[in-house]
């Protein structure tokens, strides 16, 4: 990530990492929108990427502490390190108890995993790309345009659906690997 990306901006909040050089070691504030100097919880990454997985954690004051807010906060954080980083899922965790939290978290689209030792486990994955459909399309017109040009119609488009198919695939695989 980039010092341009910073800070985050949601509805009713901003969110800055402390250190932009060291984004995974420090603490990241949560502050109000309105006032950007009144902070009103943290944000953590527990540890470095591994494996392009992230754990985060987000913790808000009492006054502050709303499905609603986490929603907006692990939402807008989740969909930042996928777009500026090379992370491919999201973790998080709650006990049981955080109803305010494990409600946010499920908001933001986290989906549940698992339940250990009174801990529920979400996350969230990077979305594959889905390119497939205009590749299709693209063999579609390109084998009725060969169609015509043979005289055979149903040939030239069976042949570019076939072509638009293969391309897709292939150049969908090209791109969960970059």
């Amino acid at each position: 990530m980039s010092e341009k990306f910073f800070p985050l901006e949601t509805k009713h909040f901003i969110i800055r990492p402390e250190d932009e050089k060291d984004l995974l070691g420090k603490e990241w504030s949560v502050c109000l929108r309105d006032n950007d100097q009144t902070k009103v919880g943290a944000l953590n990454f527990a540890g470095a990427f591994v494996n392009n997985e992230a754990t985060i954690g987000v913790k808000l004051e009492q006054d502050y502490d709303k499905a609603g807010n986490y929603a907006e906060i692990f939402f807008i954080v989740a969909k930042s390190l996928f777009r500026f980083t090379d992370v491919k899922e999201v973790h998080t965790e709650c006990r049981y108890e955080e109803e305010h939290l494990m409600k946010g978290i499920e908001k933001a689209d986290f989906v549940y995993r698992e339940t250990v030792d009174g801990n529920r486990y979400y996350s969230m994955k990077k979305q594959k790309t889905v390119w497939t459909g205009v590749y299709i399309l693209i063999g579609f017109i390109a084998g009725f345009f060969m169609g015509i040009v043979f005289s055979n119609l149903w040939l030239g488009t069976i042949s570019g659906l076939v072509i638009g198919i293969i391309i897709g695939v292939l150049m969908d695989k090209k791109m969960e690997t970059v």
